[in-house]
């Protein structure tokens, strides 16, 4: 075999795990962390790695390293492979009472806070050993799950890049709710559009300044709220419109969570507002997959 691939025979497998890891990282002592390697180690090996691959992979620029061409070409060949790998080398004997696995997922913070709570809660019944990383969502989130970088991406299933080429099963039917400070003076069940629009309002802004799911079909009607708190936080932004008179629409999974955080009243939205599916999207390779089905189940129950 080394006569074969001459180049493998100066490379092992714990190398190009340490190298993916570099690679992503684009930091010695974060990739050492990730590796489970001393910084000195993780600098051995990149030096090892930069002789056997005949490439710098990480040059300096500014304060930080950005990665060479020949990095970002070995980085999307590795997000492909070591998943790959890794499948072919554990076979089909998926034991979550023994496995060490490690689940990515990408998603918004919505989704860790409505789905990956409760699916890591049922992860740690049956499987102890299993590790699950949340990769923040950015407009190459489908690509990762394309590439390998990410096993489920966790998304609304409305939008209209929808990936093509992928798995997508829709996990549930999300709506809008209004949580308002307890003692705001608005005691109605449900706002009209024109109440809504008189109100100000704290957004979680998602793309382009706006929430999206709400700011959008307003603009349609030609209306827009008067936005006086934006924020990318949902913790945070609850926590600020307390004994204020602001509006802070939020998916209801997510209301429930920060209701527990302080005294809010929920007030439905405008009708004019609608819901969402919320979709759980894989890549078609990690269908026969044990383990990947094992976890898609543990998403699926979690949601229930």
């Amino acid at each position: 075999m080394a006569q074969q691939f001459p180049n493998l025979s100066h490379i092992d497998l714990n190398q190009l795990l340490a190298l993916q890891a570099i690679l992503e990282e684009r930091h010695v002592t974060r990739a050492a962390v990730r590796a489970s390697l001393s910084q000195p180690a993780m600098s051995r090996v990149l030096s090892r790695l930069r002789v056997a691959l005949g490439d710098d992979l990480l040059v300096r620029s500014g304060t930080g390293y950005e990665r060479t061409p020949r990095g970002d070409r070995l980085l999307q060949e590795l997000e492909v492979l070591l998943p790959r790998l890794n499948a072919a080398i554990r076979g089909d004997n998926f034991d979550p009472s023994t496995t060490q696995q490690q689940f990515r997922v990408t998603g918004t913070d919505y989704a860790a806070a409505a789905i990956i709570s409760g699916t890591l809660q049922l992860c740690r019944k049956s499987a102890p050993g299993v590790r699950v990383e949340v990769i923040g969502w950015t407009e190459d989130s489908y690509r990762y799950v394309e590439m390998g970088r990410c096993d489920v991406a966790l998304g609304v299933g409305s939008v209209p890049s929808s990936p093509r080429g992928l798995k997508v099963e829709v996990l549930y039917q999300e709506h809008f709710v209004c949580l308002v400070s307890a003692d705001n003076p608005f005691k109605h069940e449900r706002f009209s559009l024109d109440e809504y629009l008189r109100h100000p309002h704290a957004v979680i802004a998602t793309a382009e300044g706006q929430q999206t799911m709400i700011d959008r079909p307003l603009a349609e009607l030609g209306k827009a709220r008067n936005v006086v708190l934006q924020s990318p936080y949902f913790m945070a932004t609850a926590l600020n419109i307390v004994d204020t008179d602001l509006i802070f629409t939020v998916p209801m999974r997510v209301a429930l969570e920060l209701s527990k955080l302080a005294n809010f009243r929920q007030v439905l939205p405008p009708q004019e507002i609608a819901g969402f599916p919320y979709t759980m999207i894989w890549h078609p390779r990690f269908g026969g997959d044990s383990g990947q089905a094992w976890f898609r189940d543990q998403i699926r129950a979690a949601v229930k």
